[in-house]
Order: structure tokens, then C-alpha cells, then sequence
């Protein structure tokens, strides 16, 4: 699998890495190093009613929109010298937005892995097509249910068999046409919702043989306490945490209207560090706020500036070999630059028998 990266970025993207995880381990909280990993925002509009996320249980509080395309070239701009990868996804829908083929194009031009997660309840014939030959890296579709039941009691609005259709048709077209990328994973939150007998998960797995490239069941955040003690789903209570959040140390998330927020819930904009209208990612990074907050997440304080920290899955899921969660996150993805997506893979159950499957997910297909 082909990558936009040089290999003078892969090696700085690594170096960074390393100078992030060596700043976390020193307590710095005014780094030398940039995040290699970025989530960028193109809607916070959403077309399901998911029972597990803020937008879906109408828990949005923040006025929603559609990033404007000259800013996001902009942003592309600014991070591609430093920018590994670039999820397109944070609060809604990606594929709503009118332009995010051009996005996606553009940040692959700039020389950054694009990656991708959508509800693939979008995802037509035309789409399908325009999304492999947009040169996206990954894609990773949420889907959770084996059965209609489980499917449809989660997304909300989403119809079992269309969306299954939507994603299997994605799946033969990329066979059929000997790509071999994007990268493509089906994501099953684990939401306790009804029961599935082995024959329906079985045939359900079956779907997927010899055309995806992975299946992974995922733990459920609850939002800080914004789905606290919910009996609508299940989710991860962490039995024990383990800050600080080395994501601060190595990744950003921007939203539609460009402000900078700590992590990917903060659907609320609750904590904003900057907006990228005024300030470059660059300065962001080692503001006054910024800087604060890995403060907080130092000494022990950064409930009060950041609640939704509370039960956090990242924060619940432990250290390995000294490399905490949220930086292994970018240094698997720096690894994945010149191993693909394998390595990745194989790390992931490494690890999950290392922390007797502790980790926020596993591999169940492959």
C-alpha cells in the first residue's frame, strides 16, 4: 500500500514522535515537538440519531455547520510539514459535506494520509466510486449490530440491509478493481443492545470474507458524564485510569468553525485552546490555555478544566513498555507509514494479550 509521504516526512514523522513521547516522560508541558495526527472536522451535522453520541441524543449545544473550503485549505497548508495524518471525521457525518472529495484530494496532494470514518449510510454507487479514486487511505465504517436489531436500535434513522448493501458494494468495487487501498475496517461498538446466537454472527462475519481488512469491536466512551449511568447502552467502566493524556502531547483536533479543542469529545467546543482563523496550529500548540491544560493533567487538576476526562477510554486504557495510549497511537501510525497497515493490526493484538485485552479495542476478523 502506497502512502503520500516521502520518506524525508516519514523519518521527521518519527522523530517528532520520539520527541513527543520524550516530553511526555519529562513532565514538559512547552514542547519542541508537533502533532503528527490530526482530526479535522468538515460537519458537525450528522443525518442519524445514534443513542451513543451527543450529536445523535440531541445533547448538541454548539451551533453546527460545514467547514468552509477555503479555511480547510488553509489548515492543510499550515500542518502538511509536520502532519502525518488527517481523520475527517469528528462530530458528524463527513460525506454530508460538498466538498470533502475535494478535501480529501487535497491534503493526499499536500502529501498526508487521509483517513476516513462514516456511517456509510451515504455512500451510493457514485460516492463508492469517487471515494477510491480519491486517493484516501483508510476507511473506517461504523457498524453496530450482527443483526438488524442490534443495528437498528444503535443508529437510529439507518436501515440494516441499505447500509450493509452500501458497505459490501464498497467492498467488491475496490476488489474488482484491484485496488489496493483504502486501508478498510468495520467498527462494532460493543453496546450491549439484545443478543445475537452464533449462527447470526457467524453468518454476519461470513458477509466480509476475502473483501475487508479487518473487523474490530470497540469499548464505548460516555462522553465525561454525558451518558453517565444511561441505561440505553453499556459501556467500559475503567477500573482504573492512567493520565496524564499523552494525546495532548502528539495530536490536535480542529473543528468546522477552526477552533482547536483538547480531544475528539469535546462536542461541546467546552475547553477551546484557539481557533486557526487567528493563530496558526503552531502557536496554538504551546498557548497560554494549551499549556495550562497539560498542566492540570500533570499535577492531577484537569477535572476542573476538563469533566469530560471522566471514565474516558483512553485514559482507562494502560501504559505499554512506558508508551502510554494516546501516544501510541501516532507512533503506530508513523510505524504504519513504512509498514502499513499490518503492523498496525499485529501491534493491536501484541498488545491486547500484553494488558489481558484491556485495550478500547480487538480484532475479531482479519
Amino acid at each position: 500500500m502506497q502512502f503520500p509521504l516521502s520518506k524525508k516526512k516519514r523519518f521527521s514523522v518519527i522523530k517528532e514522535n520520539l520527541k513527543a513521547l520524550n516530553n511526555f516522560h519529562s513532565k514538559s508541558i512547552c514542547l519542541n515537538n508537533m502533532p503528527t495526527y490530526i482530526w479535522l472536522e468538515p460537519t458537525n451535522h450528522c443525518n442519524l440519531k445514534c443513542i451513543m453520541c451527543p450529536n445523535g441524543a440531541g445533547k448538541i449545544e454548539i451551533d453546527k455547520g460545514y467547514m468552509d473550503y477555503h479555511l480547510y485549505r488553509e489548515i492543510i497548508d499550515d500542518i502538511q510539514a509536520f502532519a502525518s495524518a488527517v481523520t475527517l471525521a469528528v462530530s458528524g457525518e463527513s460525506l454530508l459535506h460538498p466538498r470533502f472529495f475535494d478535501m480529501v484530494q487535497y491534503a493526499t496532494q499536500k502529501g498526508i494520509k487521509v483517513l476516513l470514518n462514516t456511517n456509510a449510510t451515504l455512500l451510493n454507487e457514485k460516492k463508492a466510486k469517487d471515494l477510491l479514486k480519491s486517493g484516501i487511505a483508510s476507511i473506517s465504517f461504523a457498524f453496530d449490530g450482527f443483526n438488524k436489531s442490534m443495528y437498528e436500535k444503535a443508529r437510529a434513522g439507518a436501515v440494516f440491509e441499505k447500509t450493509l448493501e452500501n458497505i459490501i458494494y464498497f467492498l467488491r468495487l475496490k476488489k474488482e478493481t484491484h485496488r489496493k487501498s483504502p486501508y478498510t475496517t468495520l467498527s462494532m461498538l460493543k453496546l450491549g443492545l439484545g443478543t445475537v446466537t452464533e449462527k447470526e454472527k457467524n453468518d454476519f462475519l461470513n458477509l466480509f470474507n476475502g473483501l475487508i481488512d479487518e473487523i474490530r469491536l470497540r469499548d464505548v466512551s460516555t462522553w465525561g458524564d454525558t451518558f453517565e449511568g444511561t441505561g440505553d447502552f453499556s459501556y467500559r467502566h475503567n477500573e482504573m485510569s492512567y493520565p496524564p493524556c499523552a494525546r495532548l502531547w502528539s495530536t490536535a483536533v480542529i473543528t468546522w468553525n477552526g477552533n482547536v479543542v483538547p480531544c475528539i469529545y469535546n462536542a461541546n467546543h467546552q475547553y477551546v485552546i484557539g481557533n486557526v482563523k487567528d493563530s496558526c496550529l503552531k502557536e496554538i500548540w504551546n498557548s497560554e490555555k494549551m499549556l495550562t491544560l497539560r498542566s492540570s493533567m500533570l499535577n492531577g487538576s484537569y477535572m476542573h478544566l476538563s469533566p469530560l476526562c471522566e471514565n474516558c477510554i483512553v485514559l482507562g486504557t494502560p501504559p505499554i513498555f512506558g508508551i502510554p495510549s494516546g501516544i501510541r497511537l501516532t507512533l503506530s501510525d508513523a510505524a504504519t507509514n513504512a509498514l502499513g497497515y499490518r503492523f498496525e493490526r499485529y501491534a493491536l493484538s501484541l498488545a491486547n494479550r500484553m494488558v489481558n485485552g484491556q485495550f478500547s479495542s480487538k480484532t475479531i476478523l482479519q
